[in-house]
């Protein structure tokens, strides 16, 4: 039995068996060289390794959808009409007589802003809706304006005869936001119904 041999470097006992270097210092047994191995701490040893974990694989992306993309409906402004009709029931005492043809009109509002007034070539005044046959309604009487959503608001602008909306007088310079349906009385006898159209 061969003696077990100890490390003249040092000091560590080698394990049994024919061993070369020592595990510690290097040191050679054969050769008697000193740290042909390098020096390796037991802490920086490397430790055994530990159950290897697989990532799982990412799921793979979900299969294009068949269904073609169909591009949601582009909504468009409500578009409106005024109906104008001679209501005689609308005359005060002291109106003059109506026009004796009462049959109405409609003018659909396509710009964002309408005029409701008289004609008057010599200040130039072009109303989007004329009621030049009213002489109680005022050159520059109101008007219909729709914003971006393509609603109708009134704004009486200073009439010298005022406006009613559904039978109320509206506050002038005061914007009132319109309804389907709604009604405005002006001037001696003129009636004028907002619509939508459909």
């Amino acid at each position: 039995m061969s003696a077990i041999p100890i490390c003249p470097d040092c000091g560590a006992t080698a394990p049994g068996g024919d061993v070369i270097f020592c595990e510690v210092c290097g040191y050679n047994f054969q050769t008697r060289a000193h740290g042909e191995i390098p020096m390796v701490p037991l802490s920086a040893r490397p430790q055994a390794a530990g159950p290897v974990v697989e990532a799982p694989l990412p799921s793979p992306p979900p299969p294009p959808d068949p269904t073609p993309l169909i591009p949601p409906p582009v909504e468009t402004a409500q578009a409106w009409r005024v109906e104008v009709t001679v209501d005689p029931s609308l005359r005060e005492a002291g109106s003059p007589a109506p026009p004796p043809d009462p049959r109405p009109t409609t003018i659909e509002l396509k710009g964002e802003l309408n005029l409701i007034g008289r004609t008057s070539q010599s200040r130039a005044i072009y109303p989007e809706i004329p009621l030049d046959a009213d002489d109680a309604v005022s050159h520059r009487h109101a008007l219909l304006s729709k914003d971006a959503g393509g609603k109708v608001i009134l704004r009486d602008i200073g009439s010298a005869n005022g406006t009613r909306l559904n039978g109320r007088d509206v506050q002038p310079l005061t914007d009132i936001v319109l309804h389907d349906g709604d009604e405005l009385t002006l001037g001696h006898w003129t009636r004028l119904a907002i619509k939508a159209m459909r």
